[in-house]
């Protein structure tokens, strides 16, 4: 496989990444991935359909049996156009035989065809050519983990599959006239040859919808695979690296090569006579060398010292360090890291740091400002995530009364001592709904009178419940709130009614929760 050709950036993927690689390739050569599709699947489907002609229902297993044949040629579309060379109609069906009588037909068709990870396997198969205990040794080193994630690929191309066809017999009965007595499920019945037909045709949309999404799914889980096993990534990386020191290389090469052909060029030329020395004026021995170099100095002071000695031994040593080999002093110079303690550095003033602690002071204002404006952020959304509690009952009561948003209108409701009363008799008026919003919206007033609970208009009665249960330690008034949340639900939601009796204990028993809230609006 070229790698340099393909078309797709090459990266180690999740399995999932991996798929969503194949939706895309369907997406980027979607003409000729269905043309290579409906060129095979729908003369089958009518062949199939005159063959079992009178047994129509015998068609679409026949057409699912055949189906690892039917996804060869949009994997061969794939294949090729996704490394650079896409077919044309001619080598298409040149190679169609091929696809679909030969590269193991008879084993996919026979003890291949119930497994499940058919997509993963299939490029192994057409693309490798591989048999036996080759391609055995082959899917091994594939499988994990991409056969787990083709066996819920297939999983989930089936179920897509079925709802599919669901989605277009529900679209067709949905687009019959209402004059046509047709019900929805008269659409599925296959007791007649057309109603069979008709299905037949259905399953063969939904197939066609599903399949080549399949196997591109498939075949880049296969890719995906390989690129982590063989480094697919590096390799190409490597590759355009190589080509791009190459293409530099040849580029400096000339340019030496002009350079040196340049300096040749600008040699100045010499008299011969210039390089003889002359006899008035000898070279001068190379005696500044121990001047210039302490060590070379030293060296020579130790070998006097040893000649004077009295020690045959250090005679001896003094005699073999006279030898030329021995007898070198040359004077190297490198660089090296001065040390801080070095007296060799100018000293530097208070007033003038270095440039790197201009930058170091610049990066760290910069860090405590970002950690200042973090911590003044999270402290600003927790004041106005947190729920405020009023402290003088004088606060906690408007004058107008709470005002809350329940269902479409908006009340004020003041939780006075007759509102209990109140709600009963809309109860016996035949209005249950309206008595118990008043009731419920009642107790949300009389909370925030009462207890200075926070309830926002965007709350829900969960929300309300949470807020109470939270705030609130009277067990029997949080069970009051409870009984009243649930007979409101139930009412507004379900349609479903108290019983009188409960709907009356509710109203009895409200002005005695919200007796002080009765007594602060008085």
């Amino acid at each position: 496989m070229p790698l340099e050709t393909i078309a797709a950036e090459l990266r180690r993927r999740n399995a999932w990444e991996a798929t969503d690689l194949g939706m895309v390739m369907v997406r980027q050569w979607l003409g000729s991935v269905y043309a290579a599709w409906f060129t095979v699947a729908l003369p089958l489907f009518m062949l199939l359909h005159l063959v079992c002609w009178g047994h129509w229902w015998l068609a679409p297993w026949l057409m699912w049996w055949l189906k690892p044949l039917l996804d060869r040629p949009p994997l061969y579309i794939l294949s090729h156009a996704l490394f650079g060379d896409p077919p044309d109609r001619r080598q298409f069906w040149r190679a169609l035989p091929g696809l679909l009588l030969r590269r193991q037909a008879f084993a996919a068709l026979t003890w291949r065809r119930l497994g499940a990870a058919r997509s993963f396997t299939l490029p192994v198969t057409q693309l490798e050519g591989l048999t036996g205990k080759a391609r055995r040794q082959r899917l091994r080193d594939l499988s994990y983990p991409g056969r787990g994630a083709a066996i819920w690929l297939t999983v989930i191309g089936l179920h897509v599959e079925i709802a599919l066809d669901f989605a277009l017999i529900a679209l067709v009965w949905m687009l019959i006239p209402d004059f046509i007595a047709l019900e929805f499920f008269d659409l599925l019945d296959d007791s007649s040859q057309w109603g069979q037909l008709w299905l037949n045709v259905v399953g063969f949309c939904g197939l066609s919808l599903v399949e080549p999404f399949y196997v591109a799914a498939g075949f880049t889980l296969y890719l995906n695979r390989r690129a982590w096993l063989e480094a697919w990534d590096l390799e190409l990386g490597f590759r355009k690296m190589a080509a791009r020191l190459a293409q530099a290389g040849r580029v400096a090469t000339g340019l030496a090569v002009l350079a040196l052909g340049l300096g040749l060029l600008m040699i100045p030329v010499k008299s011969v006579a210039a390089d003889v020395p002359s006899r008035s004026n000898p070279p001068l021995p190379v005696v500044e060398e121990s001047l210039m170099n302490p060590l070379c100095e030293q060296r020579r002071v130790r070998e006097v010292e040893l000649a004077q000695a009295s020690s045959s031994i250090k005679q001896v040593l003094a005699e073999t360090l006279k030898e030329p080999e021995l007898h070198v002093c040359e004077v190297q110079t490198r660089w090296r890291w001065r040390d801080d303690d070095s007296t060799e550095s100018p000293p530097r003033s208070p007033h003038d740091p270095r440039p790197g602690q201009w930058f170091a002071a610049t990066i760290e204002l910069l860090l405590w400002l970002a950690v200042g404006l973090f911590i003044a952020v999270a402290g600003w959304w927790l004041w106005r995530r947190t729920p405020r509690v009023s402290t003088g009952a004088g606060q906690r009561v408007a004058k107008s009364g709470p005002r809350f948003v329940q269902g479409r209108d908006a009340i004020a409701i003041l939780p006075d001592a007759g509102l209990g009363d109140t709600a009963w008799r809309l109860w016996t008026e035949g209005q249950p709904r309206e008595a118990l919003r008043l009731l419920y919206q009642g107790s949300l007033a009389g909370l925030a009178a009462q207890h200075g609970l926070p309830v926002r208009p965007s709350a829900t009665e969960e929300d309300c419940l949470r807020l109470a249960a939270a705030q609130l330690t009277d067990s029997e008034l949080l069970g009051f709130l409870h009984c009243l949340t649930c007979a409101w639900q139930a009412a507004a939601y379900a349609h479903r009614l108290p019983d009188a009796a409960d709907a009356h204990r509710l109203c009895t028993e409200w002005p005695r929760h919200f007796a002080i809230a009765r007594a602060l609006s008085a």
